[in-house]
């Protein structure tokens, strides 16, 4: 992790970097998600990869990761994007990680907010 600029050590983080760090994942991640999935939309990509994804119609939460390896692979990416911009410490990663799961699980539930 260190090799990439992520921090293991003391001193933690402060709040306000933490904040400044997981917004910057976010819009990075939001954006570049974005792109990725309307790719996996075209003709060729849901044909190939993305048809699975849609295999369950019924909106459930866990099911947002059940996936083609190569779209985990494709949208993992994006995921990580921010962190290779903006190298933090392996608490960020841990907090972005979970903040991650949530608004995944929480987009595949079928709760309109």
């Amino acid at each position: 992790m260190q090799a990439i600029g992520i921090g293991t050590g003391l001193p933690l983080p402060s709040a306000s970097e933490m904040f400044w760090q997981l917004l910057v994942y976010v819009l990075v991640q939001d954006y570049t998600n974005y792109r990725l999935h309307r790719m996996l939309h075209s003709k060729w990509g849901y044909d190939k990869i993305h048809k699975i994804h849609h295999e369950y119609t019924a909106p459930i939460g866990y099911v947002a990761s059940y996936a083609h390896w190569a779209e985990i692979l494709i949208l993992g990416f994006a995921s990580f994007l921010g962190l290779l911009i903006v190298p933090g410490h392996m608490i960020t990663l841990w907090l972005w990680m979970i903040l991650r799961q949530m608004e995944a699980i929480e987009t595949h539930c079928g709760y309109v907010t």
